[in-house]
């Protein structure tokens, strides 16, 4: 009797068991089904690190940011024109040289920055511009620092402003003292007699004015027709092609904008245009210096363009003369003589 009740049990257990259903229910919160990752865009090849320095530091205190940018043989990297490090103050910006790093380069870029807000803060991430073999312009992004600023009165917590010294009295002569007074004293009476002959001799000469013989506009254009004309692509002198382009263009900015470009780099012609973004106005600061670029990685960097690519960049010197000379309007129109405006003599 014992025996049929316990198979009975059994058989009833065994049957509830098989109408369960397959998952129990579980206490708590559901995990979420899986979800497939986003899809992570290819790297770029140009890798930046940055450091700053001292850190912490105290309000006011002069912090150097070094940004330093590795990347392939080919390629140039530099930070944009105007960029901006808000909430902190820029103060200098210095670009170092570019460095051999075996198969690569390295570039750092050293700023100096100030920040005048006691307590934790951070570098804003900015962009890094590159451009690559094929003349391309790309950007990748500076990571951010975080760092702290002490306050200067941290262990004082209601401070309150201390009386002055008392006076120190001298109890003999400080000869030294009155000679130096008395010397920048007649220093400086010098110098503002100085300054004003000099002052009354400059508006006895009348200033003489030159006009050019020959607009930079027209000197430009002629010496682009005569490389067009040539024969340095048909013959593969693809270097001293860019060599004569970049020289025509160069020449163009000095004489039209008075830009000193003729004896300096493309990193020194860009420094100064850092300074002064509206120098070669109605141009852009970035594309001049983006043609420089790439024509330096044709003549330094051995570089070859395809087949048009030399073409479509005399193209666009001829098109920047052309937006630019100096007997245009804004909107690029050409200016007519006034007809009212009496003829000049011979």
């Amino acid at each position: 009797m014992i025996a049929a009740f316990e198979f009975a049990r059994a058989t009833w257990v065994a049957a509830a068991l098989a109408a369960a259903p397959a998952t129990a229910p579980v206490d708590g919160p559901v995990a979420a089904p899986a979800v497939a990752a986003p899809d992570v865009p290819a790297e770029s090849p140009v890798a930046v690190t940055a450091r700053l320095g001292p850190d912490p530091s105290h309000v006011g205190d002069l912090l150097t940011l070094e940004i330093t940018a590795a990347y392939p043989r080919g390629y140039s990297v530099n930070l944009p024109i105007g960029v901006s490090f808000e909430p902190l103050h820029m103060v200098e910006l210095t670009e170092g040289e570019p460095e051999t790093t075996g198969e690569g380069l390295r570039k750092t870029f050293t700023v100096t920055l100030q920040h005048f807000a006691p307590g934790p803060a951070t570098v804003p991430t900015v962009t890094l511009t590159y451009v690559d073999e094929q003349g391309a312009i790309q950007t990748t992004a500076v990571p951010a620092v975080a760092f702290t600023v002490d306050a200067l009165l941290a262990n004082e917590a209601d401070p309150q402003p201390r009386g002055d010294d008392p006076p120190i009295s001298i109890e003999y002569p400080n000869t030294l003292a009155e000679t130096v007074v008395y010397s920048v004293a007649a220093t400086l009476v010098a110098a503002l007699v100085a300054w004003w002959v000099i002052a009354r001799l400059r508006r006895r000469r009348r200033p003489l004015v030159l006009a050019p013989a020959i607009p930079a506009h027209e000197l430009a254009l002629e010496a682009l027709a005569e490389l067009e004309r040539g024969s340095l692509l048909g013959d593969g002198r693809v270097q001293d092609y860019y060599v004569e382009l970049t020289e025509i263009g160069k020449g163009y900015l000095e004489r039209r904008f008075g830009v000193e470009a003729l004896d300096r780099t493309t990193d020194e012609i860009r420094r100064a245009l850092l300074r002064d973004p509206n120098a070669v106005a109605p141009l852009s600061a970035d594309e001049v210096i983006a043609f420089l670029q790439r024509s330096d990685l044709v003549k330094f960097a051995r570089m070859r363009p395809d087949g048009s690519a030399a073409g479509d960049d005399l193209s666009w010197v001829r098109d920047a003369v052309e937006r630019s000379r100096s007997d245009r309007n804004p909107a690029g129109e050409a200016i007519s003589p006034d007809p009212a405006a009496p003829e000049a003599a011979p």
